[in-house]
């Protein structure tokens, strides 16, 4: 009975609605009202509905602090269907039916293709420089529990003369320092203060990284500073062995480089190219005395950079307890001459006529499935085509609804995963593509990428996918903030290729790029930017051909082809 009697209150009260929005429809008014706004008229409901200006929408849903809006001519059609049909009821359109109705997000239904999410606050950051030349960035993250930090020594092994004695001097240095004279006591060291530390070497930098709770900032900095300034460099004989059991995957039985992102890079920089490791006969090679050079050359204040983000303290404090640790540094920085990359690709970048465009095939019977990689070389990070190259990238690989997902997982079913990314130099930005497939299916594989490069080329891609992808940057670059150890990564690397060290700027020069731009990436990296394309699997003359045809045939020109 009672539900009875409410079910006939609610129904005056539709009538009551729909005769006050039947005034509204008449007149098309309506505003857009703020949340306090709305709670502030809730008494007066719609008694001054009428006095609001005139907006082509229409409210619906009997509670104003709850807004629903339907668009005007399709509120004209529901109060026509109203008076011509005599059991037509407004709850059918979910309207006046109690509090609107909140529609459930089918899987995979979009936001409003043109909302982006909130773009990150600046960060925090103070840049300064210690007596001895070495650069520091630091960035304050007050509510966290760690403190991050990555000093980076701008040489790697484009900056030796011996193959791999960057990366053996970074094996090495952790093995011992005047007080902590082993690998044992060092780490004991690091970890009685709740630090874990690592590093790595790359083609222009090598790079220390340790993380501490942040109580223990200074003892930590201590030890670090000891250990770049005096280490003991002993143990070359035992670190040959173990970077030659990391190596070991990287060539076949002959000692053939079968590492396909090695042998790519080793095309296009060639003697600036070779394995960061060195190969195993480099390994033999290697003495303790060009290590020791190699430290005395380059592991100079100047040539250092070193990032701290977390909760930091006083800047003065820091600062001066940077400077204790680090005074025993070298301050006179001679470094060696680089490794230069074959010229025949560095005039390319400076509008010179592009080489033509290689297929190099590196047979490997040892192998299940055979590894494509496409690469494509550009210039440095800092020109203009650079935000445009680097969305064209998360066009093809940001997540499983990405254009090379699509294509290759989804519909054809041809690999397991595929991926694009970027590798930068100081000179060049080479942007790659690779995938991993069964032997036979290289060419449909290597045919299908550059079908939906050519899509990219030939047509600009739609609103709501940019708009999609842009939102992604946007969480992306938030989500930066949430680790201290990638947040240090992502700001060395930005400084390091002098680009803005802030996540909102750079957010905003990626979110500018235009879908116009974007395809006009795409159109270069076809036609005008030098090619390579590397594979290393059993693959047969037939095989071989088949992929250079397919190259032939997409690219519209002549295809080298190189087998080994």
């Amino acid at each position: 009975m009672e539900r009875r009697v409410e079910k006939a209150a609610c129904h005056e009260e539709d009538e009551q609605h729909a005769d006050n929005d039947r005034n509204l429809v008449e007149l098309g008014q309506h505003t857009h009202r703020t949340r306090d706004e709305q709670d502030s008229c809730n008494d007066e409901k719609n008694s001054q509905i009428t006095d609001m200006p005139v907006h082509p929408w229409i409210l619906h849903g009997r509670d104003m602090r709850r807004p629903r809006f339907m668009p005007l001519p399709q509120t004209r059609q529901i109060f026509a269907r109203a008076e011509s049909e005599p059991n037509f009821h407004f709850s059918t359109f979910g309207i006046y039916s109690g509090y609107p109705r909140k529609k459930a997000r089918r899987p995979g239904s979009r936001m409003n293709e043109n909302t982006l999410p909130q773009l990150p606050d600046e960060l925090d950051i103070e840049k300064a420089r210690l007596s001895n030349g070495m650069q520091v960035l630091l960035c304050r993250r007050p509510k966290l529990h760690r403190t991050c930090i990555l000093l980076n020594v701008a040489s790697g092994c484009r900056d030796e003369r011996a193959p791999g004695t960057a990366h053996m001097l970074e094996h090495i240095i952790f093995r011992g320092s005047r007080s902590y004279p082993s690998l044992r006591l060092l780490s004991q060291a690091f970890e009685d203060h709740g630090a874990d530390f690592n590093a790595y070497t790359a083609r222009e930098v090598t790079s220390f990284d340790v993380s501490m709770p942040a109580e223990s900032f200074d003892p930590v900095v201590k030890i670090l500073g000891e250990v770049l300034s005096e280490p003991r460099l002993n143990g070359i004989a035992a670190e040959r062995d173990i970077i030659r059991e990391e190596i070991l995957a990287d060539y076949d039985a002959d000692k053939s480089l079968i590492n396909v992102d090695d042998l790519l890079v080793s095309l296009f920089y060639g003697d600036a190219g070779h394995p960061i490791a060195g190969d195993p006969d480099d390994l033999a090679r290697i003495t303790k005395q060009e290590v020791v050079e190699f430290f005395s050359a380059h592991y100079a204040a100047p040539n250092m950079l070193i990032v701290i983000a977390g909760p930091l303290g006083e800047t003065g404090r820091i600062l001066q307890t940077l400077e204790d640790a680090f005074r025993p540094l070298r301050t006179d920085f001679r470094p060696w001459p680089r490794r230069e990359m074959p010229g025949i690709y560095l005039k390319a970048l400076d509008s010179s006529p592009r080489p033509a465009p290689r297929l190099h095939v590196k047979r490997y019977d040892g192998a299940t499935q055979s590894e494509i990689l496409l690469g494509f070389l550009c210039p440095a990070p800092g020109w203009p085509g650079f935000a445009p190259l680097e969305m064209l990238v998360r066009v093809l690989d940001d997540g499983m609804a990405s254009r090379l997902s699509r294509k290759l997982v989804e519909d054809l079913a041809l690999v397991y995963d595929a991926e694009a990314f970027l590798s930068t130099t100081t000179e060049t930005t080479l942007m790659q593509i690779r995938a991993t497939c069964r032997h036979r299916r290289v060419p449909k594989v290597v045919e299908a990428i550059y079908d939906i490069l050519g899509e990219l080329a030939r047509e600009e891609i739609a609103e709501d996918e940019l708009a999609r992808i842009k939102r992604r940057v946007v969480w992306e670059h938030t989500g930066l903030t949430d680790g201290m150890p990638q947040l240090a990564q992502w700001l060395s690397t930005m400084a390091l290729q002098a680009l803005p060290c802030d996540i909102r700027t750079r957010c905003s020069l990626l979110l500018g790029a235009t879908a116009a731009q974007i395809r006009e990436c795409a159109q270069a990296l076809l036609r005008t930017q030098p090619h390579i394309t590397a594979i290393v699997g059993d693959i047969t003359d037939k095989l071989a051909q088949d992929i250079r045809g397919v190259m032939q045939d997409r690219l519209g020109t002549d295809i080298g082809l190189t087998l080994k």
